[in-house]
């Protein structure tokens, strides 16, 4: 396992800087996502022979992309919305091959319409379940045409917001192309984050979905009744447990470092989780 960068938390003006800071901090493994060149992290059409530039400025920096960004909100209660994120995946999977890279991120949704990532009551209903897999049916025909695994993270926020429900919609859609990304931050509902249940909740984790991890982030939670995510190092995560975890399970892949919020933290996170690795 080595840290990797997830290239949105790097800011600069070209693609030749961000790779170059990113090999500047002994990195040369990312998570790409096309804001970073587009300004949009969907976009609404990507320029053709842009995913083979992108890809071909990686390799001369010497750095991996081993996923990128493909999120969307798959249980947007407009059905119009979905239809027009499904519609952006393409070009995101159709971008693969010119990055040279296997695997696209997925988040499963909220029914809150202004912002994916905060939590809506209507995500615990049943018809938000049936649109989660009716557009899941959607996209692994895709991911099939394009021979792409799809990495999807639980979030606390989404649909899929505890390992149980992970679990459940692994077994229900019964794809191989259909894998897990363990975020360790993303474990701990409201009021959970707190030092002496880290190593339980991620036990109970792995023992649900270790099988099945593709890929792994290294984000950490702060103490307190909330969900306030920061660097490696930082939080209550103990990122010693965690990737004895993945070992037991046999990840052998990057950890992309995540929910670094200042270019300060940079260097103590991949120190924290160089330090644990090697």
């Amino acid at each position: 396992m080595i840290p990797g960068l997830y290239t949105p938390e790097l800011k600069r003006t070209s693609l030749n800087e961000t790779f170059a800071a990113i090999k500047g901090y002994g990195v040369t493994d990312v998570q790409f996502n096309f804001i970073s060149v587009c300004g949009e992290e969907l976009p609404a059409e990507i320029e053709p022979g842009l995913p083979e530039e992108i890809g071909l400025t990686a390799k001369a920096a010497g750095i991996t992309i081993s996923a990128v960004n493909g999120t969307f909100n798959m249980i947007h209660p407009d059905k119009s919305a979905r239809e027009e994120g499904i519609r952006r995946f393409e070009l995101i999977a159709r971008s693969c091959r010119g990055l040279g890279c296997p695997m696209v991120t997925l988040c499963t949704g909220s029914r809150n319409t202004e912002h994916m990532w905060s939590w809506h009551d209507g995500n615990l209903a049943p018809e938000a379940w049936s649109d989660l897999l009716r557009t899941t049916e959607r996209i692994l025909p895709i991911a099939e045409h394009y021979g792409l695994i799809l990495g999807v993270e639980p979030e606390v926020s989404n649909v899929v917001n505890t390992p149980e429900k992970a679990r459940l919609y692994l077994d229900t859609v019964g794809s191989p192309r259909l894998k897990i990304i363990m975020d360790p931050a993303n474990l701990f509902q409201p009021g959970d984050a707190k030092p002496e249940n880290v190593r339980p909740i991620l036990e109970d984790a792995f023992s649900l979905l270790g099988e099945d991890i593709i890929a792994a982030h290294g984000k950490a939670i702060l103490a307190g009744p909330g969900t306030a995510f920061t660097s490696a190092g930082r939080g209550i995560v103990d990122f010693t447990y965690f990737t004895g975890l993945l070992r037991r399970y046999g990840y052998d892949g990057p950890i992309i470092l995540h929910g670094i919020k200042s270019e300060a933290e940079f260097s103590p996170a991949i120190a924290h989780v160089n330090k644990i690795l090697f």
